[in-house]
């Protein structure tokens, strides 16, 4: 029943919003439109009720406020509404307040934006609807997170992943403490879970507008006693520094940075080793553990990289494991939440385990489905199975077995012996390798070397090689010194010896390559490849080569693998990958076999060849794409040009070259004048270049976030819509997010997708478009999304948008711009997918799958 009401009261209460639209960014109404909600439902539910639990004087009742609508300064008559509210309950202290709408509204130009709403609202009735204000407000939170994108989501937890947690944690009464209560969304679904449990509740959040949404969310509540600190900091001023609770639940932001003090420094809550500045993860669980009764137990989610980080925090982890004190372990999948992309895990912390000096390591990274092109949604069933599993390994039950791939129950001397890491995929093993016999397998070890490289000369010019120059092709995997670039002297880099093989120590592939000699100077970066000798008494060098890129051991490496963003491995992790080695006879006989078998069909796919070859010929003939081209960049100097001319009539004819165009962004007509000279250079470069063939620039290696926030500086603008850049910093793990492509085929694929939303899509002049990009480290690829929320495509389109001349209407057969982008994104080996939503807020978009590159 109140899943029903909460769909149907959002949809009514987003159907207001969508009035407003283009008046207001709708983020900017979240405070003012849930006040006036919590109004009307009050007045509804209340004004008549002597046992009301929230008084409602004359100045706060509805039709006091109706008949004052037309005030011309209504946003004070409703400020003092709210002001009448909260200063006469006590409950709701510091929430209206902290909301200052007289300070983000004017009372002249937003008055009308008031009115709208209040009328929208009006048309609500409360009375007899069977639907709690909690319920109301969490869906009205979800609604905005959804809408605000990134910033929006940062203080809320998927429900199914709640509701995970909730499970596995079971708290049936007593004390719960969230110190990172957001909205208070745990609390809600606990009473939500167990109606006939007694709770008290705590709650700390930094946050004091979320705060106040979370006071607003309980304020009718009488059943349930839920105190709510001062709006501090959870890390640097705890708010219940002597409570012990049963239960501790908390979602805390991933990998908080710079977030210590020197008051922290000997806080008597880390116990187990103090938190590096860098990183707040091993804080969240010791303070966790320090509010736990001595029977106590918390769930906590955090990012992956808390289970297997160095320094200190391996020590605080190995602290913690040795106390017995970590129950479970369960790694989630990617693309659960809203805000970020990045996996994340569940910690169980008890401090009275029933199985003494075991975990239980459960890897449900895989499960799960994808409700929309960017989020994903644990499923009902899921949940059920998991926290059964983890009831069952808890009462000892004999039904409980380990499942290979799945989950494991490990003693303490098997964590000890991997080094304290905590990553599940390492202990409940690879479901493909079941039917795998390794044990005649050896580990990579044994056959190779490790070989320490030595420093380089700061006065020396090197040859660099980087990953990228790594051979991803088993039947060429020699190293081209020729083609290697002589770079600048770096701090990491290393001289690169004789014989030597090359494995990289990043992403999700060996890219094994052999270096036989070279009269030039090589060096390499050693965080990023590693350096073996081959012991060739034992392994021939192509099988060893072919072997490294079989299946059973890539499995065994995405095991070992390590990192929310840019993966990585240990040396000693790679050397302990087993690997058949037969007798070097053998060998020779295997490879030549299996060599044969891929080279006849590569042959069987060049037949295909010749045809293809004829159709890029046929589309190479005419030259619509280069008019197309050169158009996008006359449009960009025609906006130029209209921009200045427009601050000219404004100046009587006069241009400074420091006066401020856009002062969101700090343009000066200085700048535009230099936008202006380099749309001019494109225009001619493309002019002079004109040929019947395709061309493309030399690919570089480039900064992605720099080159789109030039591209959306020197590109089309209007007051039609806004170009949004959302960077998933968290995602990238200290790597940058290079890509390689050249920057005028990068800009190519930016204009033809903003050109084509602005002709196709933003066709609605009343309305405010968004075209969205996010750039984020997903699944071993740097992933670059354009998205907008204007008209979704034609019927079919999306499905031949790479055919060359497909558009619909009336200019069928022309189209150009988004086969052009097509082109590029597979001539420089880039994944592309395109996104058909038309139900969505964002029901048009472009993913591109770029490889991170280094330098």
């Amino acid at each position: 029943m109140k899943k029903i009401a909460s769909s149907y009261w959002n949809n009514r209460f987003w159907d207001v919003l969508n009035n407003v639209r283009g008046h207001r960014d709708i983020s900017e109404l979240k405070e003012l439109f849930i006040s006036l909600i919590f109004l009307k439902y009050v007045n509804d539910k209340f004004t008549e009720n002597e046992f009301s639990p929230i008084k409602v004087s004359r100045y706060a009742q509805w039709d006091y406020l109706y008949q004052a609508i037309s005030a011309s300064d209504f946003l004070n008559v409703i400020q003092k509404a709210l002001h009448t509210l909260e200063s006469e309950n006590y409950q709701l202290k510091n929430t209206f307040s902290v909301f200052d709408l007289n300070y983000k509204f004017e009372r002249k130009v937003d008055n009308e934006i008031f009115r709208g709403l209040f009328y929208g609202v009006n048309d609500f009735g409360f009375f007899h609807e069977p639907v709690s204000f909690s319920s109301i407000i969490e869906g009205l939170i979800i609604s905005f997170a959804k809408n605000e994108g990134k910033k929006g989501n940062e203080f809320t937890t998927p429900l199914s992943v709640s509701q995970l947690m909730i499970e596995l944690l079971n708290p049936i009464q007593g004390t719960i403490l969230d110190s990172a209560c957001g909205t208070g969304g745990f609390f809600e679904k606990i009473t939500e879970n167990y109606p006939e449990g007694i709770f008290q509740f705590y709650g700390q959040e930094q946050n004091r507008s979320t705060l106040a949404l979370a006071r607003l969310r309980f304020a009718f509540k009488e059943e349930d006693s839920i105190q709510f600190s001062e709006a501090k900091s959870t890390l640097t001023e705890d708010q219940f520094p002597y409570l012990k609770v049963d239960h501790v639940i908390m979602h805390p932001p991933f990998s908080v940075k710079n977030w210590l003090t020197n008051n922290t420094q000997f806080d008597p809550r880390f116990e187990y080793g103090s938190p590096p500045k860098s990183n707040a993860n091993f804080a969240w669980i010791q303070h966790a553990l320090f509010h736990l009764k001595e029977n106590g137990k918390s769930a906590i989610l955090l990012s992956n990289n808390s289970l297997f980080t160095g320094g200190k925090e391996a020590e605080i982890r190995k602290n913690i494991i040795e106390a017995d004190l970590i129950e479970a372990i369960i790694t989630l999948p990617s693309q659960l939440f809203s805000n970020t992309s990045i996996p994340a895990s569940i910690w169980i912390l008890n401090k009275n385990k029933s199985n003494k000096d075991k975990v239980l390591f459960v890897d449900a990274s895989n499960v799960g489905k994808m409700i929309n092109r960017s989020q994903r949604l644990l499923l009902e069933k899921e949940i059920l199975d998991i926290s059964n599993l983890f009831k069952s390994w808890q009462d000892g039950d004999l039904k409980y077995n380990d499942k290979i791939g799945f989950n494991k129950s490990v003693d303490l001397s098997g964590i000890r012996s991997s080094d304290y890491l905590l990553t599940p995929g390492r202990y409940v093993g690879i479901e493909e390798l079941d039917e795998i016999d390794l044990s005649k397998a050896i580990n990579l070890g044994d056959i190779l070397e490790y070989k320490r490289p030595k420093k380089i000369d700061s006065d020396v010019t090197y040859k660099r090689i980087s990953i990228k120059n790594l051979a991803s092709n088993q039947d060429s995997f020699f190293l081209d010194s020729s083609i290697l670039e002589k770079g600048d002297f770096r701090l990491d880099y290393r001289l690169m010896g004789d014989n030597i093989l090359l494995i990289s120590r990043l992403g999700n592939k060996m890219k094994p390559t052999y270096h036989k000699s070279s009269s030039d100077k090589i060096a390499f970066s050693s965080n990023a490849i590693y350096t073996f000798k081959v012991d060739f008494k034992q392994v021939d060098l192509e099988y060893l080569i072919a072997e490294l890129h079989k299946d059973y051991v890539q499995f065994q490496l995405d095991n070992y693998r390590k990192g929310t963003g840019m993966s990585t491995i240990s040396r000693q992790d790679l050397l302990n990958i087993q690997i058949f080695v037969p007798p070097l006879k053998e060998q020779k006989e295997i490879f030549e076999k299996e060599r044969e078998v891929r080279f006849q069909s590569v042959a069987k796919d060049l037949g295909f060849e010749k045809e293809i070859a004829k159709l890029k010929e046929a589309q190479m003939k005419d030259l619509g794409s280069k008019k197309h081209n050169i158009m996008q960049h006359l449009n960009n100097v025609k906006a130029s040009a209209d921009v200045l001319t427009t601050m000219m009539e404004l100046n009587n004819g006069i241009l400074k070259s420091d006066e401020i165009i856009d002062p969101r962004r700090g343009v000066t007509v200085e700048k535009r004048f230099q936008r202006l000279q380099e749309s001019l250079g494109k225009v001619i470069y493309y002019v002079d270049n004109i040929t019947n063939e395709l061309r493309y620039d030399a690919a570089e290696i480039i900064d992605s976030v720099k080159i789109i926030k030039e591209c959306k500086e020197r590109g089309l603008q209007n007051n039609l819509f806004s170009v949004e850049i959302i960077v998933e910093k968290a995602t990238f793990q200290e790597q940058k997010p290079l890509i390689s492509i050249s920057k005028n085929d990068f800009e190519e694929i930016y204009n033809n997708i903003l050109e084509n939303a602005i002709n196709h899509g933003f066709v609605d002049k009343s309305k405010s478009y968004i075209f969205r990009i996010t750039i984020a480290y997903i699944d071993d690829f740097l992933e670059i999304n354009f998205v907008n929320n204007g008209k979704p495509f034609p019927k079919g389109i999306a499905e031949r948008f790479d055919v060359k001349g497909e558009k619909a209407g009336s200019t069928a057969g022309t189209g150009i711009g988004l086969w052009k982008v097509a082109e590029i994104a597979k001539h420089f080996n880039c994944n592309l997918e395109v996104y058909d939503e038309p139900e969505s807020e964002f029901p048009v978009g472009f993913k591109f799958q770029f490889n991170l590159e280094t330098l």
